[in-house]
C-alpha cells in the first residue's frame, strides 16, 4: 500500500472491470479524493459516485493530467480511441494500465507520449474478493517506480504474475475466462448434492469447497496431479477427456483473442 501512497488514481470505464477496482481500491484503503471515475454512460457513472463517493470527470477534463495512474477498463475496441483522446493531456511519468482484451502493448506504446508507462493486465472475476490471478506485462522502458505502483494496485485484486506481451492472449483462457469453464463443473457437483437431498446453499458449499480444497493442494502440497489424484482413488470421471475439455476451452479463448485483436487491427 505504501507504493500507493499519495498516487491519484483514475478509473475509466466503470462497467464489470471498472467496478472490481473501484470496489478493491477503496476497500484497500485508497481514499475516496485520491479516485477519479470517468463513463461515457451517465446511469453507471453516477451510480459508481454514489456507491464510492469518488470524483468524476470528462475525458477532455484537465484534471486527468494530475492522475498519477489511469486504468483502462473499457471494452477492448474503444481503448485506442479513448487513449486518442487523452493522449493530448498525459504526461510524462504517468502510468497507463489496460485492462482490455486483444490490445497489444506496441497498439498503446503508439498513441501515447514518450515517457509514459504503459502496462497490460489480464482480469478475472475474483478480484472483486481480492482473490484473483492477474496476469501483467510492462511496456518499455517501465520504470521501478511505477513497476512498484503496478504490483501495489495488483495486490488489492490478488496473486499476478508476470508475462511475455505475446502470451497474453493464452491468459484470456488460462485466467480471465477460465472462470466460466471451471463453473459447470461446480454446477454440476452442486445439482448432485441437492439431488442427494441437500439444501442448495449447502450442496453449493460442499461444491466450492472441494474445489477450493483441491486448488490448495495443488498450490501448496508440492504433490504431482498424479499424486493428489492417488490421495482419493475412486475415479468418478474420465479424466483424460474433463483434462482434455479445460485445454481445448484456453486453446480456443486464444484462437478467439487472435480473431479479435486482427479485427480490432484491421478497423484502426
Amino acid at each position: 500500500m505504501n507504493a500507493l501512497q499519495g498516487k491519484r488514481l483514475a478509473v475509466i470505464g466503470t462497467g464489470n472491470i471498472g467496478r472490481i477496482l473501484l470496489e478493491r481500491l477503496t476497500t484497500s484503503g485508497i481514499p475516496a479524493a485520491d479516485l477519479i471515475v470517468c463513463d461515457g454512460n451517465a446511469a453507471r457513472a453516477h451510480e459508481a459516485l454514489r456507491r464510492f463517493g469518488s470524483r468524476a470527470c470528462l475525458l477532455t477534463d484537465e484534471t486527468l493530467r494530475a492522475s498519477d495512474v489511469l486504468l483502462l477498463a473499457t471494452p477492448p475496441k474503444a481503448v485506442i480511441e479513448i487513449l486518442e483522446a487523452l493522449s493530448p493531456r498525459l504526461r510524462q511519468g504517468q502510468v497507463v494500465i489496460s485492462f482490455a482484451a486483444a490490445i497489444p502493448l506496441w497498439r498503446l506504446e503508439a498513441v501515447v507520449p514518450s515517457g509514459v508507462a504503459v502496462v497490460r493486465v489480464m482480469p478475472n472475476a475474483p478480484s472483486l474478493l481480492g482473490q484473483g490471478i492477474n496476469p501483467v506485462a510492462y511496456g518499455s522502458g517501465v520504470p521501478l517506480e511505477a513497476r512498484q505502483v503496478v504490483k501495489a494496485i495488483l495486490r488489492t485484486l490478488g496473486e499476478t504474475i508476470e508475462v511475455r506481451d505475446e502470451q497474453m492472449n493464452w491468459c484470456v483462457g488460462l485466467t480471465g475466462a477460465a472462470m466460466r469453464s471451471m463453473l459447470p463443473a461446480l454446477e454440476g457437483m452442486t445439482q448432485a448434492g441437492v439431488d442427494a437431498g441437500f439444501a442448495d446453499e449447502e450442496a453449493r458449499r460442499l461444491a466450492a469447497q472441494v474445489m477450493l480444497g483441491t486448488a490448495a493442494l495443488v498450490l501448496e502440497s508440492g504433490l504431482s496431479f498424479n499424486e493428489i489424484k492417488a490421495l482419493t482413488p475412486m475415479q468418478t470421471v474420465d479424466e483424460m477427456v474433463v483434462s482434455q475439455i479445460f485445454a481445448e476451452a484456453a486453446r480456443a479463448a486464444n484462437e478467439k483473442t487472435n480473431r479479435l485483436q486482427k479485427k480490432l487491427e484491421e478497423v484502426s
